[in-house]
């Protein structure tokens, strides 16, 4: 007779003796069990878990697909150093492990400059994925970003848009949530990366502003050539009348349709803002080294616009 978990019993008991000893044991586990959470469950005077307060103004998602893996980076494994005729088997990271500036936290070789600045970071290792199916890069993709496990019947929000919705913009002109460097046309699972990079049910007003080619940000939120003030105006109330006038208007979601022209208010506001020059690339100083990369076109422009994008009205 052995228990669940393994543990076996005294073969050489009696019956009742080893129902004896297997309650004996099961009492002993539950005691153990409710030993560790007795300062929760039994204590009268605990305090309340107070977290620190938040102090970031933003939140920047570095996403890199199909990229790096935890075993070879953050979270190392049982590392083999290379020999001929090495099984495979007995590989699990490919880089060994290297000490960083906390205590009892390792990361993998390669990652020195990370290593001396992780007592300022969070490393989560927790995480653990629903069985989406090995290979469906979108669908995890899906469940990352929102949170949510593909299909839903629901269009579901981003979490720049939970950003977006939660913490809004400082500076009104500014869109609160910029996804740069995503192309959406183009490129494989196409469908696929739009059903997240949406505001979902919050409302187009809480989706991105996509610029999949940083170096042509500028003209984001530029008027295309020709578009002076006047007819600009008068094209947006056109757009709005048709909007009304559509033969579906009645199906639609009244919040839904309102939120998208709060979004192109939004857009019109930026439009025609002192601002938007934080998008142009060119007006960075001349001592600063030209970004070639797209991550680091990226990162240029971000840094742009989140100086517009972090500043109040106020303070402009």
């Amino acid at each position: 007779m052995s228990l669940p978990h393994g543990l076996p019993l005294d073969p050489a008991l009696p019956e009742p003796l080893a129902r004896r000893e297997f309650l004996r044991l099961l009492a002993g586990a539950g005691l153990a069990t409710l030993s560790l959470g007795a300062p929760k469950l039994l204590g009268a005077d605990d305090k309340p878990v107070v977290h620190p307060p938040a102090k970031a103004d933003a939140c920047i998602l570095i996403w890199l697909a199909g990229g790096m893996a935890a075993p070879e980076t953050f979270d190392p494994k049982r590392y083999a150093p290379y020999e001929k005729g090495l099984e495979y088997k007995r590989v699990l990271s490919t880089f060994p492990a290297i000490n960083t500036s906390v205590d009892g936290v390792r990361i993998c070789q390669g990652l020195e400059s990370i290593a001396q600045v992780m007592d300022r970071a969070t490393l989560i290792r927790s995480a653990v994925q629903p069985d989406l199916g090995s290979i469906l890069h979108s669908r995890h993709q899906f469940h990352w970003h929102t949170g949510y496990v593909p299909p839903q019947t629901v269009a579901a929000p981003h979490i720049g848009a939970w950003m977006a919705r939660v913490l809004g913009p400082r500076n009104p002109v500014m869109p609160a949530f910029i996804n740069i460097g995503q192309r959406l046309e183009g490129v494989g699972e196409s469908e696929e990366l739009k059903a997240f990079t949406t505001g979902g049910f919050f409302g187009g007003e809480y989706g991105p502003m996509n610029l999949p080619f940083p170096e042509d940000a500028a003209a984001a939120v530029r008027p295309p050539k020709g578009m002076d003030a006047g007819r600009f105006v008068n094209r947006d109330k056109e757009f709005r009348r048709l909007v009304d006038a559509t033969p579906h208007r009645d199906l639609l979601s009244d919040y839904q349709q309102e939120s998208m022209l709060r979004s192109m208010d939004n857009a019109y506001r930026l439009l025609s803002a002192k601002e938007r020059a934080a998008f142009d690339l060119t007006l960075e100083p001349k001592e600063c080294s030209r970004p070639t990369t797209p991550l680091a076109l990226a990162g240029a422009a971000y840094s742009r616009v989140a100086s517009s994008r972090m500043a109040p009205a106020s303070s402009k």
